[in-house]
């Protein structure tokens, strides 16, 4: 695989919406407040699994400015008015910041309500796994809230050999590459 920071695919969602799947760049830091601000309130809880406030400026860089070794980050956008609007994103990040050898990495996703069910996670994770294994990456691990029954079945559904464990409402997976 080329760079990953060049990463970009179109696909299709169930309903047939249209949407590219890229790398994200510090130039979609408002992109990504804009679409962080239109979440409702359960989604926010469900990826940070608590009430999380606007984002900082700290954080809008942490999100947009990675290295793609250690942290990749991808976003999926649909064109509206012929610009892009963000609608999703999925990240991984090497447990080991820093060390390019460490073969696991923490996944994450936040997708927008309106395009949540239509296939849009599943396809997230099939393009970090391919940027993952080309990075060395062997593992993804991920928690999420026992609640959110939608992203379990995005990982039960992605092909992966799946283990998982839960703890005081947290369910822990692991996914093999």
């Amino acid at each position: 695989m080329s760079d990953a920071r060049q990463y970009r695919v179109e696909e299709s969602l169930r309903d047939g919406t249209k949407v590219v799947i890229r790398a994200i760049t510090a130039d979609d830091k408002q992109a990504m407040l804009k679409a962080y601000r239109g979440l409702e309130p359960g989604t926010v809880y469900m990826r940070f699994f608590a009430a999380h406030g606007e984002p900082t400026a700290s954080q809008l860089r942490d999100w947009t400015e990675v290295d793609f070794v250690s942290i990749v980050r991808l976003v999926a956008c649909v064109t509206e008015a012929g610009s892009e609007r963000i609608i999703g994103g999925a990240s991984l990040a090497r447990l080991t910041p820093g060390d390019a050898a460490t073969t696991e990495a923490e996944i994450s996703f936040t997708i927008e309500e309106d395009f949540q069910n239509q296939g849009l996670a599943g396809k997230l994770l099939q393009h970090l796994a391919r940027i993952a294994r080309a990075l060395g990456i062997r593992r993804f691990v991920a928690e999420t809230l026992l609640a959110n029954q939608g992203m379990l079945a995005v990982f039960r559904r992605s092909g992966l050999r799946m283990q998982r464990r839960t703890v005081d409402g947290v369910v822990q997976v692991s996914l093999d590459l």
